[in-house]
Parts: C-alpha cells; structure tokens; sequence
C-alpha cells in the first residue's frame, strides 16, 4: 500500500512539472518568434535576434529557461550579446508561462486535454510582454490561442459549435469597439490586435463566463491604464495584459468549476 501511494505520488509530480514544461515551452518559443514577427521589418528573416545589436540568435539562446540560464552573469539578466543588462522581461515570461501550465495541469489533471490546455495558458504571458514591448498582437499568436482552444474544447468533450458562437460574438463585439465607438470617442479604444484576441479567446469560453472575461478585461484594462500613466507611458496603454490576465483566471475558473 505505502509503495502504491509512493508511486501515484511521484506520478502526480511528473504530470505537473509536464503541465508546467508544456507552458514554459510555449511561453519560450511565444516570446522569442512572437516578439520578432512584432518587431522586424518587411523582408527580414522570421529568425528571433537581440533586439539590440541585431544579431540573429543561436539555437540554445531560444531554449526555454536554459536559454538565459546559459548566458554569462545569467543574474544580471543579459540579453544573448551582453549589450544589456536587467532584461527581466524573458525569464519573467517563461517562469509565469510555466506556473499557469502546472497550474492548468493540477486542476485538470493528467490527460490528452491537458496538452492544448497548458500550451495555451503559456502564451499568454508571451502575449501580455509582447504588446508591452512593442504595442502589438502577432497574428501568429493569435491563431495559436484560438487553435489551442479549439483543440481544448474538442478534447474535452465540449461543443465546438457553442465555442464558434461565442468566439462570433465576442470578434463582433470588438469589431464594434474598434470602429464604431472608437470613431464615437474620437479615438482609439481597441486595436485591431486586441479585436482578434477577443475572437480567440471565445474559444475558450463558457457562454456564462464570457460577460465575466469582459468585466474582468474592463477592470484589469482601467488599472493598468492607471498605472501606464503614472509610470509614464503615455495616454493609451496597452490592453493585452488586462486580456491575457482575464482570460487565464476565466479558463481556471471554468477548470475549479469541472466535476
């Protein structure tokens, strides 16, 4: 008996520092090949670089974790060529990409569902920090958070239909945000990259849950915003963070709420 309990144990372990790899690696590779497609002009290779020297990076630079855990005075936190120090930004990412995967993984425990689940939980982080750094959304992320939620829904038995409606409703409602009342306001009160957001995460979304995402993303959205002035970063901040915070504590309510 005691061997037994040993046993599920150590396997319980395993299943969720696998759930946590799972959003690290997707936080990782998000960060790196997400923030280059954000940043890199028309013409010039997909390939992650510093953004500061501009060298293309190695292939160990973009492995997660090690690849600034390998870096010389890794607790100065350089960037791969040491032009900079204190750049936080990438272990922060992938340390919080690996907290909502073990977290997705506790609470949905071991399955063929958890695999899309945690992978998508990873790259919110990645997108939070990206629209951060450079005011941007990639697409390529977007499609990624749709597609991992579609892959959770239709893993988990939900109703894939019901996954469709809701992400409809959510792009038409950020549709109307962008440019209806944005054309009311006088001024921008939603990107084109924050619509899109909208459209995937509705693919994640319990239609009870969905008023909740927004109500959350408004909140979050207002203190950040706060925040963003008074740090001194302009009229407008970003509104990817608030989205991204929204939609993780939604898809863990949603699993806490799973028999």
């Amino acid at each position: 008996m005691i061997h037994q309990q040993h046993h599920h144990v150590i396997a319980n372990l395993l299943h969720l520092l696998a759930g946590g790899a799972l959003g690290l690696i997707a936080a990782g590779l998000a960060n790196h090949f997400g923030g280059r497609s954000a940043d890199r002009l028309p013409g010039e290779s997909r390939w992650p670089a510093c953004v500061y020297c501009f060298r293309p990076f190695f292939g160990q630079d973009i492995i997660p974790l090690f690849g600034w855990l390998m870096r010389p005075d890794t607790l100065q936190l350089p960037c791969p060529c040491g032009e900079r120090k204190g750049l936080w930004a990438q272990p922060a990412v992938e340390l919080l990409g690996f907290a909502l995967g073990l977290a997705g993984m506790y609470l949905a425990g071991w399955s063929v569902m958890a695999v899309p689940l945690c992978l998508g939980l990873g790259l919110l982080p990645a997108i939070a920090f990206i629209d951060l750094h450079f005011g941007i959304i990639p697409d390529e992320l977007n499609i990624m958070v749709a597609v991992s939620g579609g892959l959770w829904v239709w893993l988990s038995g939900g109703d894939i239909y019901t996954a469709l409606i809701i992400a409809a409703a959510l792009l038409a409602l950020g549709l109307f945000c962008a440019l209806v009342y944005s054309s009311w306001r006088g001024k921008e009160m939603l990107g084109l990259g924050d619509v899109k957001f909208f459209a995937a995460a509705g693919f994640w979304l319990q239609p009870e849950i969905a008023p909740w995402f927004l109500a959350l993303a408004g909140f979050t959205g207002a203190i950040v915003g706060i925040t963003w002035q008074r740090l001194g970063g302009g009229k407008e901040s970003p509104f990817a963070p608030s989205l991204c915070i929204a939609l993780a504590a939604c898809v863990l309510y949603q699993l806490m709420q799973m028999p």
